[in-house]
């Protein structure tokens, strides 16, 4: 098991570290050829790397943060780091994409903008090739260790790579355009060719922000693996006559936790109390029922036997 988590955690860092010198190089890559097209659409691409290069540094602080379960000061350990850097890491990159729609609407109804589309074209030709690469190889490393971290980053790949073939494909297009007698439309092919790029990226990094903030609220699963986990602890507990349970769970980052809470009820025939024996008996078959549930369950099993402590309060929060 030690075995295996020091393998995880050796991919885990090599993926980030690969993909922080990409993001590394794409920003630089988008930096120079900013200065000699004028394009923004290069612009936001380069700006889109430089700021997913700093997120991935801290990335990789948070996945070495994420596998401490207890210190001092978080007696829970880092797990809601991974959903809160996520949600930090969207946030910017919608904020980016609106400034630049911005920028491209201002110039739309200002003359359009001036650029040198076959140098543009060579940027998106290598920027795309090496984004959709990168997505590819971090996708493969998210896949095989079942990193939230790296999953996000395949995103940001993929989202980056969908920016630089837009680039690519337009410019080739205003590069032939030059010569016909559409080239008064060439000044516009910039600003159009960036608000087309936010329309079309936005829905990825809106449904990353949506699924990393409602474990930032701590909001519960969803239904069907709430129904999946219920019947599989009933499974666990049946052998126990008339026992009641209940459950908590909780998504954050890689981790689910569950708390399940037993009543402990005395045998009608022989008043006998559950000893500890029957107690690790169950956690032991709710453990075994729930392994291939999730990759990594942190499980709390709770006996009471005090039926007021058992209940759950469900107040009701409509308004």
């Amino acid at each position: 098991m030690h075995s295996s988590k020091k393998i995880h955690d050796s991919i885990e860092s090599n993926a980030l570290r690969l993909s922080a010198w990409g993001y590394f190089f794409m920003a630089l890559l988008g930096s120079l050829f900013f200065l000699l097209t004028k394009s923004e659409a290069i612009l936001l691409d380069g700006v889109y790397s430089f700021i997913s290069l700093l997120m991935v540094i801290l990335a990789q602080r948070v996945s070495q943060l994420v596998q401490i379960s207890y210190s001092k000061d978080y007696h829970f350990g880092f797990a809601h780091f991974e959903p809160m850097l996520n949600v930090v890491r969207i946030l910017l990159t919608l904020t980016i994409a609106g400034f630049a729609a911005v920028s491209a609407f201002a110039a739309l109804v200002n003359d359009g903008r001036e650029l040198n589309a076959d140098i543009a074209v060579i940027y998106g030709l290598f920027s795309a090739i090496g984004c959709l690469a990168m997505a590819w190889k971090q996708k493969q490393y998210s896949q095989k260790i079942q990193s939230p971290i790296l999953a996000t980053d395949a995103h940001n790949w993929l989202i980056d790579g969908i920016l630089s073939s837009g680039v690519a494909i337009t410019f080739l297009l205003a590069y032939f355009l030059r010569t016909t007698s559409y080239s008064d439309w060439v000044v516009y092919i910039d600003p159009l060719l960036v608000l087309v790029m936010v329309i079309l990226i936005a829905p990825i990094p809106l449904k990353i922000l949506f699924e990393n903030f409602s474990e930032v609220l701590m909001q519960a699963p969803p239904v069907d693996l709430q129904t999946k986990i219920q019947t599989l602890v009933e499974e666990a507990i049946k052998p126990e006559k008339n026992t009641q349970f209940a459950i908590r769970m909780l998504p954050i980052g890689r981790f689910l936790y569950l708390q399940i809470h037993i009543l402990v009820v005395s045998s009608q025939q022989t008043k006998e109390r559950w000893d500890i024996e029957i107690c690790d008996s169950i956690r032991g078959r709710i453990q075994e029922k729930l392994t291939h549930i999730h990759p990594q369950i942190t499980l709390d099993v709770i006996f009471t036997a005090n039926k007021d402590w058992f209940e759950f309060d469900t107040p009701d929060l409509s308004v």
